[in-house]
Formats: C-alpha cells, structure tokens, sequence
C-alpha cells in the first residue's frame, strides 16, 4: 500500500472526556508545523495583532475544521462494530505558540455509562495521510468524574480489521469504564 506525501504536520494529544452520563467526547489539542501554521494563523489575524478572536476564530474555525467535519474531524471512535458519529465541535479556541498554530477543541460523541463495562477505541488520524498525524501517547488518556471508573491504555491498531485504512504505526486509544 502507499501513501500520499504529507502536506501539514501535527503533534497531537487526545483526552477521551466523561461526564456523570458517560462518555461525551475526545477532547483535541493539535500543535501544526511552522509553515502551515503561520500561513493559517496569518490569514485568520485580519487586524494583525497577533491574536485571535471573534470573527477571526470563527474564520480559522471554518477554514480548518469545516472541510473535515464529514470525516469526524479525524476523530475515530470505535465501539463495538460500529463508529461513531459526532455530534459537533464545541469550545473551540486558536492560538500562536512560537509560530505554531495550537488548537484546542472538543469533538462531541455520546456512550451512556451502564453498570457493565462498555469498550471503545479513539483514533485521531488522517486515513489520507494528507497531514501527518503524530499523537502523543504518553500524554493522552481519559478525564472522569468521581462515580465513573475509567481505565485506558494505547497501542496500536493490529488485530483491528476496522482500522485497516490508516498506517500501521498509527496508535489508538483503548478505554473501558463504568459506573
């Protein structure tokens, strides 16, 4: 199999999130490489003050996650058989970290938390490998309310027929809770 070449680069960390109803989401924190970023972060800054904020963050809203909102933002979360489809994108915000583009943003899913544990895997991928996705692992995991018991660890994707389409050095997220 090949694979195109990456035009954008991203450091990313993912949080699966829970509230006392359950699993609500995968809370995003992507760092861009330099080029992308400053490009992007340059055309969003209309007033060029070098910050970002009403129309000009809805305007980098749109411009980066708008064209990827039919693939769930690269979010994939597997439950069962079946993924999941997100519900939106929520608590969006932009900002220049040393000429990276930094943003954070919660992509909404919903698994009700039962007595029974319930298993999901999240993926923050791009299958294209148009941008190169590199999560950071180590500093992902699963942010829970006190009545949910929640257990995560990652690893890769082998075994996962699902998840055949992307790389095989992409890693997944692997969680399990309950109340």
């Amino acid at each position: 199999m090949s694979w195109a070449h990456p035009h954008v680069f991203a450091d990313v960390t993912v949080q699966a999130v829970f509230d006392e109803t359950g699993f609500i989401g995968v809370q995003n924190h992507w760092e861009y490489d330099e080029i992308y970023g400053t490009s992007m972060f340059a055309a969003a800054d209309a007033n060029g003050d070098g910050l970002l904020s009403g129309k000009e963050l809805e305007s980098l809203k749109n411009a980066v996650l708008a064209p990827l909102a039919g693939q769930n933002y690269y979010n994939y979360v597997l439950s069962g058989t079946k993924f999941l489809k997100t519900t939106g994108v929520e608590n969006f915000q932009a900002k220049n970290k040393d000429g990276r583009l930094v943003l954070d943003y919660l992509v909404r899913f919903s698994i009700p938390v039962s007595k029974d544990y319930q298993f999901f895997v999240v993926v923050v991928a791009d299958p294209t490998f148009y941008i190169s996705v590199t999560t950071d692992m180590e500093n992902s995991g699963a942010k829970a309310p006190d009545g949910i018991e929640v257990e995560y660890y990652d690893d890769n994707l082998e075994g996962l027929t699902l998840m055949k389409s992307f790389r095989s050095d992409v890693e997944g997220l692997y969680v399990r809770f309950k109340k």
